[in-house]
This record gives C-alpha cells, structure tokens and sequence, in this order.
C-alpha cells in the first residue's frame, strides 16, 4: 500500500507543472493580444495571467486594449 501512496504522490509532483499554464497579453502600440507563450520582441508584455479567463477579464479593463 506504501508504494503506491509513494507513486501517486509522485505522479501528481511530475504532472502539476504541466498543467500550470500561463497566459501573456502584449501591447504593439495598436493592439492588444493574449498569448500562451512569452510574445516577441515587437510586443510589450503588459501583464501575465494563471488562467485564460484572468487574461480575457484583465483585457476588458486595460485602457490600451479599449481603444477606438
């Protein structure tokens, strides 16, 4: 029984990073986009989300991504 307690608390610490996924949104000056990767050097990172709602609600509120 000790084994597999030993297992499945491995299992989890091996697949917790892997589910963690963060979500970026940049800035190029004309619009605003979210990413699931680090954006290049033609946008200005403006913030880092733990969820894609986070980002999409973080979005709404920013005043660079509410232009026009």
């Amino acid at each position: 029984m000790r084994k597999y307690l030993i297992a499945a608390i491995l299992i989890a610490a091996f697949a917790s990073p892997a589910v963690a996924e963060e979500f970026y949104v940049g800035y190029d000056g004309k619009r605003c986009e979210m990413f699931s990767h680090k954006p290049g050097d033609k946008m200005n990172l403006i913030g880092t989300f733990n969820s894609k709602h986070d980002a999409e609600k973080a979005m709404k509120e920013m005043k660079q991504c509410n232009k026009g």
